[in-house]
């Protein structure tokens, strides 16, 4: 049966650094930077669906990480005041240890993460977590 991914997204470029991006864009120098920073931003995917949370990093050489919603412990999310305004925010992951399994910064919609992973959960009987 295929898998039904419920959020697919990438890093957000405008909205988790406007300043940023504003001043790139008016700069000769800022056009490249651009550039770099929006292959960077494509390069990277955070991905749930109803059984796992996929991230996955690079164009050419891929890096994954790949969690069972059934193990994931904490998901926090972190957002400045600037991200807030934007609608994005940096995103933790755990699942067994101290150290986030999967953070990534700069997504769209946090909180569709969290809210997925805490339906998910919910709806387990206790013991099979």
């Amino acid at each position: 049966m295929p898998e039904t991914w419920l959020y697919d997204e990438n890093p957000a470029m405008f909205r988790s650094s406007p300043l940023l991006f504003t001043l790139l864009l008016i700069s000769v120098v800022g056009i490249l930077g651009l550039g770099v920073w929006w292959i960077k931003c494509k390069g990277e995917r955070l991905a749930v669906s109803d059984r796992e949370v996929l991230m996955e990093r690079g164009l050419l050489a891929k890096q994954r990480t790949q969690l069972n919603l059934s193990t994931v412990r904490t998901v926090r999310i972190s957002q400045t005041v600037g991200q807030r305004i934007f609608g994005v925010g940096n995103i933790e992951i755990f699942s067994a240890g101290d150290y986030a399994e999967i953070a990534i910064r700069g997504m769209r919609n946090p909180n569709r993460v969290r809210e997925l992973v805490s339906v998910h959960n919910d709806a387990q009987p206790a013991g099979v977590r």
